[in-house]
């Protein structure tokens, strides 16, 4: 997901589990949880997070294990029957804060949706009391007891960037303005491009190059799709190629894919909850082919040594006979 999905995922994920309690946590795989919540006269509400991949609704029945996991378990003691204060996107990055209100105090669940991915809890003090994966970095530490800190912002904010900020993107001198864009808002290539496509820029153009009507249209169209996002204003689609494979899942219409075949939905997560669905199943079947070709091959050389061997034993015989 890019920081643009997790954005969109986000607002309406919000707007629906606002105000929910958690009924029960469940963890479904090494990197994934799944959240049953429940709202006063409301369908129940499924909530998966899958730590450094996705994040969204889901409608689909998971299987669920026996035994729950350690961190599992914790979760669960300090979250239970707490109510979803907000559901929020940190500074426009993949991370997502879920505030969680209980009586022991405010809690906040953080996921995030880059690298490795991770899912850590912070108590009320904002001290880190769990989390999928502890480790010590350079820049923070994600450790028990240790304070949480939310890693640096790799560029700025494009929701609290204005007109005047955007233009320091010619400091930027001799860079392409399609890295430039990655590198100064910190999004994904795939989007600086859409951005660019939509301003009619070349993305090869210099920094230092831009003129006054090229930022204009860039800073413009970059506020469009934001607007499109913020405002609920969008238009969610999954995206096929000419084979009727699946490529992508966007939360607006996007000028790359003009012309393509392309499904749209109500709302994101639920496009997103039938995208992932469908690739996850597509990544199992190959994994246990894999799996079954893998074990073919094994038994094959030890077939092959098991001849190798007998044709060893057969030579001195066929010479004592001669």
């Amino acid at each position: 997901m890019t920081s643009f999905d997790v954005a969109a995922a986000t607002n309406e994920v919000n707007e629906t589990a606002e105000g929910s309690h958690i009924a029960k946590i469940y963890q479904i795989g090494i990197q994934t949880l799944l959240l049953k919540l429940r709202k006063p006269s409301q369908p129940k509400l499924q909530m998966l997070i899958e730590a450094g991949k996705r994040f969204h609704i889901t409608a689909y029945a998971h299987e669920t294990p026996k035994r729950p996991s350690a961190f599992c378990m914790a979760l669960r003691k300090y979250l239970d029957n707490g109510v979803i204060k907000g559901v929020r996107q940190h500074e426009f990055e993949r991370i997502i804060t879920i505030e969680v209100s209980t009586r022991q105090g405010d809690y906040k669940l953080v996921s995030e949706l880059f690298g490795a991915g991770n899912v850590i809890l912070v108590d009320p003090e904002d001290k880190i009391l769990q989390a999928m994966t502890y480790k010590r970095m350079r820049d923070r530490n994600i450790l028990r007891n240790e304070p949480f800190q939310y890693p640096p912002s790799r560029g700025r904010n494009p929701l609290k960037l204005n007109k005047q900020e955007f233009i320091e993107i010619k400091d930027m001198g001799k860079t392409e303005i399609v890295r430039s864009l990655t590198k100064f808002l910190s999004i994904s290539g795939a989007y600086a491009e859409e951005i660019l496509l939509r301003a009619n820029v070349n993305k090869r153009t210099s920094c230092a190059t831009l003129t006054e009507q090229d930022l204009d249209s860039i800073f413009s169209q970059l506020q469009s799709i934001l607007s499109s996002i913020t405002l609920g204003k969008m238009e969610p689609r999954i995206i096929s190629n000419e084979n009727t494979q699946w490529i992508d899942v966007s939360p607006v219409p996007l000028k790359k894919y003009d012309g393509a075949v392309q499904k749209g939905y109500e709302s994101f997560n639920t496009a997103l909850d039938e995208y992932y669905a469908k690739i996850t199943s597509a990544e199992m079947v190959k994994e246990s082919s894999g799996e079954v070709e893998g074990e073919v091959a094994r038994q094959k050389r030890i077939l092959d040594k098991q001849q190798k061997a007998l044709e060893n034993l057969k030579e001195p015989i066929i010479k004592n006979k001669s």
